[in-house]
């Protein structure tokens, strides 16, 4: 199986997050009433853009997967995830790698906010702005998933680079393997991307395996979203 890369688009207001997801990420609570009007305001105003967020993936085959090296094969080269992704993709035949981005409008705006010394708009910014793009994902991740069911096939969880111990360095050879893409984004010689609020990573792909719960309970990356998003 190959595909080419399948964008997806989706105006910002569709996918910026509830209040109920922001409680939840945040931890806010009634006593915290300047950060919930911000946040009321702040959705309120990106809901009135133009702004889009822009993702996609492309599919390929598997050449080879060993857990106990952490290493994946491919026809365009390898990725070394480590042996705990390489553990929760196996029994993948393909793997999709995938790219999503929010926009820059978060970075502007948590620039502005930082610059005149309003920490908490600025950490609220940046706190919308990882929602968001998790959100677009879960929507091109749910597109995956119904695209390979109509195949007899199912998907794993998406899985990072920085999380799960999967370097950061290896987003290199994710960004080599994708190639030309209509989502912009970019990456540093420190292997973070432009705009800020983006992700990057592989989802597996084959007839037997399953989503599984994020290794949480094992995991010490205290910052990782889907620990906060599953963990009051």
């Amino acid at each position: 199986m190959k595909t080419d890369f399948i964008a997806y688009r989706y105006p910002l207001r569709e996918v910026l997050p509830t209040f109920e997801q922001a409680a939840e990420y945040l931890h806010l609570t009634e006593e915290q009433q300047p950060a919930i009007d911000f946040f009321n305001r702040k959705i309120e105003e990106l809901k009135g853009s133009d702004l889009e967020a822009v993702g996609g993936y492309f599919i390929a085959d598997i050449d080879e997967l060993h857990v106990s090296v952490g290493c994946i094969y491919t026809p365009y080269g390898y990725l070394i995830p480590g042996t705990q992704v390489c553990g929760y993709l196996h029994g993948s035949f393909y793997y999709a790698l995938f790219l999503c981005t929010a926009g820059q409008v978060f970075r502007e705006q948590y620039d502005a906010y930082n610059d005149k010394g309003e920490i908490l708009e600025a950490y609220l910014v940046d706190a919308i702005g990882s929602m968001t793009v998790e959100n677009a994902m879960d929507r091109i991740q749910e597109s995956l998933e119904s695209e390979m069911e109509g195949r007899g096939l199912h998907i794993t969880n998406r899985y990072s680079p920085g999380y799960c111990n999967w370097p950061i360095t290896d987003q290199t050879a994710i960004f080599r393997q994708i190639g030309d893409n209509p989502t912009g984004i970019t990456l540093n010689d420190s292997c973070l991307m432009t705009p800020m609020k983006s992700v990057s990573g592989i989802i597996g792909i084959g007839p037997s395996v399953k989503k599984r719960p994020y290794g949480c309970a094992v995991c010490q990356n205290k910052t990782c979203i889907y620990r906060r998003l599953t963990h009051k």
